[in-house]
């Protein structure tokens, strides 16, 4: 096997338990009585990332309502904070 075909063969199985993961939480939202579309949201890191801020600052507007309790939801059974992906500034 090819380093080329390995790596296929890794990526396949990542995607493949991402695909996993996204139906856990989509069947527990939908238990929670929660339905949410979950390409809309992202996690705090991944919000981070993508809109060039720290965790922190995330952290801080959602304490201070910048990002308010309908942009935001805290999926404590699997330890994930989600914020919808909307830019939001102080």
């Amino acid at each position: 096997m090819t380093t080329t075909e390995k790596t296929n063969v890794n990526v396949d199985e990542l995607l493949r338990r991402a695909d996993q993961l996204i139906n856990a939480g989509k069947e527990f939202l939908v238990s929670e009585g929660k339905v949410l579309e979950l390409s809309d949201w992202l996690t705090i890191t991944q919000y981070a990332d993508k809109y060039g801020v720290t965790t922190q600052v995330v952290s801080k507007w959602i304490e201070r309502g910048v990002i308010g309790e309908d942009d935001y939801v805290d999926v404590g059974k699997f330890g994930k904070k989600l914020v919808r992906d909307t830019a939001y500034r102080s």
